[in-house]
């Protein structure tokens, strides 16, 4: 999918503070800017996460709700291998959208550096869920 004329994100990463603490240190580190330019003012941290053990689970969270960025043409596909590479050793659940309302969700496993279509997982879930028809004679 691809994204015009302004980026706006919402991305939650939830693991070990250790390893949500190396993916913060990828963001910073510049790896992103060949998408747009990270800046740290996206990160807001779990309540728990200072005082949380390097070992322990707490979570972040990537959002620009306020200030859209501004994009030509954004590759949801070409950001998403690159991120959800750098987050393996994550659970990421978030949303990539634009000015027209345009959404992309997706979905990477812990384990995982591949990331699935959100909207896919739930249609299928929906499928799943609904009674099978037995008027058969």
């Amino acid at each position: 999918m691809t994204l015009c004329e302004e980026l706006y994100f919402e991305i939650t990463l939830t693991g070990a503070k250790s390893d949500l603490k190396k993916f913060i240190s990828f963001l910073k580190s510049g790896e992103l800017d060949d998408f747009f330019e990270f800046s740290s003012e996206y990160i807001s941290y779990d309540d728990e996460y200072e005082d949380s053990a390097p070992d322990k689970s707490t979570s972040i969270t990537l959002s620009n709700d306020d200030y859209g960025i501004e994009i030509d043409e954004f590759d949801t596909d070409e950001f998403l291998e690159v991120f959800c590479r750098a987050a393996k050793e994550l659970e990421v659940f978030g949303s990539l959208y634009d000015i027209d309302d345009e959404e992309y969700k997706f979905k990477s496993d812990k384990g995982d550096s591949y990331y699935v279509n959100a909207r896919r997982i739930a249609m299928f879930n929906e499928d799943e869920d609904k009674p099978k028809d037995d008027d058969e004679d």
